[in-house]
């Protein structure tokens, strides 16, 4: 493992759908942080969510590169990198793949042929941290939209995973759930690198750095949301 303090970087990104002559991603350069929160701002559809795949090594890159913790994903696009990298995907329905909590939050664990004694402890570890010991038994179709995200989370994390990639987590949540996410995302930062596509005010706030992804490229970057929103009010100025 790389021991640069970058986690993840892409060179020169590029990538557009078939039969398309319009690039979704054009030669997006960035850096994340070991153990920084970063979040991606900008429009709907502009392509934040495919961005998140190519730092997550779903999406082989089709020009330039993407590097996970200093590893090539072109050079090795046969490699798994789920022990190393998690994305949560806008809507956690995608990512629960058993009838009950604490089976699928093993599901992972169980595929890397664990020990019954390690799966068990990893599932309880994961389960605490976010405080959702109570719901292990419980049949996932009957839970909450926010209650799923959270045993998505717990799944990744089952995993040792120390990238967390998350994709708009505030959409579903209600008035009172947002606070719990965000004083989650407060603890998991102590030890973890999360990347994140959002809007929401409330997550810009707490973020160490912003990039904003308009028209395909990494247009600005921001150390903190006070130079973002002073960015935008001298922008709306200007016109």
């Amino acid at each position: 493992m790389d021991n640069s303090k970058y986690v993840l970087e892409t060179r020169d990104l590029s990538f557009a759908y078939p039969k398309s002559n319009h690039y979704l991603l054009n030669k997006v350069n960035l850096k994340i942080q070991r153990n920084q929160m970063t979040c991606i701002v900008g429009q709907i559809g502009g392509g934040k969510s495919t961005l998140l795949k190519h730092l997550s090594g779903l999406i082989t890159p089709q020009m330039g590169d993407v590097y996970i913790n200093g590893i090539s994903v072109k050079e090795n696009s046969k490699k798994s990198f789920h022990t190393e990298v998690g994305l949560l995907f806008e809507n956690p329905e995608d990512q629960l793949y058993y009838p009950i909590v604490a089976d699928d939050i093993a599901f992972g664990p169980r595929n890397l042929k664990l020990n019954k004694k390690e799966i068990y402890r990893r599932v309880i570890q994961s389960s605490k941290e976010l405080n959702i010991l109570h719901l292990m038994e419980r049949e996932t179709s009957t839970l909450s939209f926010g209650e799923k995200t959270l045993v998505a989370l717990a799944g990744m994390l089952a995993m040792n995973t120390k990238i967390i990639l998350m994709d708009s987590p505030e959409i579903g949540l209600d008035f009172w759930s947002k606070p719990i996410l965000i004083r989650l995302l407060e603890r998991l930062k102590l030890n973890h690198t999360i990347v994140m596509c959002t809007n929401d005010t409330s997550l810009l706030k707490r973020a160490d750095k912003i990039l904003l992804l308009w028209k395909g490229k990494i247009r600005e970057e921001f150390v903190d949301y006070r130079e973002f929103r002073s960015s935008l009010s001298k922008k709306g100025q200007d016109k």
